[in-house]
């Protein structure tokens, strides 16, 4: 065997071993379960404060999200970015909807919002954003 080809075949078993490792770390093998459509509380909501409730705090009152993004993954997210957004289900008397938050660097929520999934003119409930802060403004 040439130097050239065992070298290709380890990297080549390197990838696979790294792919199954990330497989199975980041819950792809997990089974997605299908969105619940339970009521969330406008009184629950009203208890989430962007810029004060942390993602425990979420946690608890809301219990597991239905989907999370991480927009980290390649270290830190832009300035003024989300750095990971959950999103839950829910179900009342106008409809299915869902409940986007998105959290901070620091695991601080940063914006709550309530969307309908379908919506008459197409305008949906005014989300509920925490103040800028002026330290994270982008430097040019």
């Amino acid at each position: 065997m040439s130097v050239k080809f065992s070298v290709i075949t380890a990297g080549v078993v390197m990838c696979c071993l790294a792919t199954t490792a990330a497989h199975s770390q980041d819950g792809w093998s997990a089974t997605v379960t299908a969105p619940r459509s339970g009521s969330i509380s406008a009184s629950k909501l009203a208890r989430l404060k962007p810029g004060t409730s942390t993602k425990t705090q979420v946690q608890s009152l809301l219990g597991k999200p239905w989907r999370v993004v991480q927009f980290n993954d390649c270290g830190m997210a832009m300035p003024g970015q989300a750095d990971e957004t959950w999103d839950y289900r829910g179900k009342d008397s106008t409809g299915t909807y869902r409940v986007h938050i998105e959290f901070d660097d620091h695991d601080v929520a940063s914006l709550v919002a309530k969307i309908p999934d379908h919506v008459q003119g197409g305008k949906g409930t005014p989300a509920k954003v925490a103040l800028p802060d002026p330290k994270m403004a982008m430097k040019m």
